[in-house]
């Protein structure tokens, strides 16, 4: 990795997948859904098993396969929003080696942002519950509560002033580089990631970020 202010072409602008790139939210997502589910039914169930797949979806996805009544389903969605937005905090993780890729992005001189599928309120609890607060200048929430990456990248591009072609996103799922692709932005794979879609610029550790877009930036593919 190349020293702090290597002076090297770089972007000027990295946005990441707030939920799938930087916050492993499985173990938080199982809490809240085991809690909520006992809350409602007495039951004591696991969610681990189904946490891979649907912890970036909405509750009622997963409450779905461990609920048959619909008066339940609803009444455990409002304790699972609940739960996330309070104790369920203290159970989210950060990948491995997440911390020291922003610090070294932060010391090129690099902005950061986010885009998420939450709201922005428990967007920004989520990051400041993980320390992470000091590293985006930017997190954007879905329009109307619909995750749609190409509005939410716009969105950044406008707010940081930025142009699409000066700015890489990270991001595992391929729906998500798509759409920085068709704006315009360098698209990166988070392959450290959980269920990633591999393609184009693979990163496979977070500590592998940096030097990617310098090479990327200089011309380099390898």
């Amino acid at each position: 990795m190349p020293l702090v202010g290597s002076g090297r072409p770089h972007p000027r602008l990295v946005i990441f997948d707030l939920d799938r790139a930087i916050i492993d939210a499985r173990p938080a997502f199982a809490y809240a859904v085991e809690e909520a589910v006992a809350a409602v039914t007495g039951r004591r169930i696991s969610a681990r098993d189904i946490a891979d797949a649907y912890h970036t979806r909405p509750w009622r996805d997963a409450l779905r396969i461990l609920l048959d009544d619909p008066r339940e389903r609803d009444a455990a969605e409002d304790l699972c929003l609940q739960y996330a937005a309070r104790s369920a905090l203290k159970r989210l993780l950060v990948f491995e080696g997440v911390g020291m890729a922003l610090d070294a992005l932060r010391a090129e001189q690099i902005d950061m942002a986010a885009i998420t599928r939450h709201p922005y309120q428990l967007a920004r609890k989520q990051i400041e519950s993980t320390g992470l607060d000091r590293f985006f200048a930017l997190v954007v929430p879905p329009p109307a509560g619909r995750f749609d990456p190409a509005a939410q990248l716009a969105e950044a591009f406008r707010v940081l002033e930025t142009a699409p072609a000066e700015t890489a996103v990270v991001a595992p799922g391929r729906f998500e580089r798509t759409a920085a692709e068709r704006a315009g932005a360098v698209a990166v794979a988070a392959t450290w990631a959980v269920e990633h879609d591999p393609g184009g610029i693979d990163v496979a550790a977070p500590g592998e970020l940096l030097e990617a877009l310098l090479r990327r930036w200089e011309g380099r593919s390898r």
